[in-house]
């Protein structure tokens, strides 16, 4: 029996319209690959930038925080240095003060002292004075002393020579000796310049232990 007519067409209809739709799913399932991957790509985006911003963030915070560290030594130093500076500045002041005071007392002492080196100066060069005639007086004193020790010693060998002449006159004759007092080199006289020496030093003595006295 043959087939009716245009079964052929029918035939060719339907195998197009399975092609299309095919070809339609097809379609449609790699929309659906290529949106999904374009959505994870797109995701991956976002978390990359996100990453991005937050590494970004934390770097800013880190250097926040070592500046702010920086910061607080910086001030601490500053604050030191101030108060060092004002400690020294009002320990310069009260040396000043101190000096000025001091200077001021010395000048006051050195005024005084030349005050009462103006009105004594006449006490001072007699005093300079007598201390030079005083000097004097020492050495003569001592040139009196090696005088009278030279007596001394004349009168002693003038004694011991009468003795011996006295044992010699014995032993001759017998003869007396009389020795009077006064006989001999220091036989009580009294030399010239010693009574002007000791009458120099008390007219020295006299007249400046008097005026110290008043």
């Amino acid at each position: 029996m043959a087939p009716p007519e245009g079964s052929d067409t029918i035939a060719t209809g339907n195998t197009a319209n399975n092609e299309i739709a095919t070809l339609l799913e097809t379609a449609t399932t790699n929309l659906q690959i290529r949106s999904e991957v374009e959505n994870c790509l797109t995701s991956i985006l976002t978390d990359v930038e996100l990453a991005s911003t937050l590494n970004t963030t934390v770097q800013s915070s880190v250097s926040t925080t070592q500046l702010r560290h920086k910061l607080s030594k910086t001030q601490l130093a500053l604050d030191e240095s101030r108060a060092i500076v004002e400690h020294e500045t009002t320990r310069r002041i009260q040396l000043g003060d101190a000096f000025l005071v001091e200077w001021i007392k010395l000048s006051t002492y050195i005024q005084e002292l030349e005050r009462w080196r103006d009105s004594n100066q006449v006490r001072i060069d007699e005093y300079d004075d007598m201390k030079r005639q005083l000097g004097v007086v020492t050495d003569r004193a001592k040139a009196l002393e090696l005088v009278n020790e030279e007596i001394m010693v004349t009168r002693e060998s003038g004694a011991v020579g009468e003795k011996e002449k006295e044992s010699a006159d014995e032993e001759k004759g017998g003869e007396d000796v009389v020795v009077g007092a006064g006989t001999g080199d220091g036989g009580g006289k009294v030399d010239p310049d010693v009574g002007q020496d000791a009458a120099a030093a008390s007219a020295v003595a006299s007249p400046r232990s008097s005026h110290y006295q008043q």
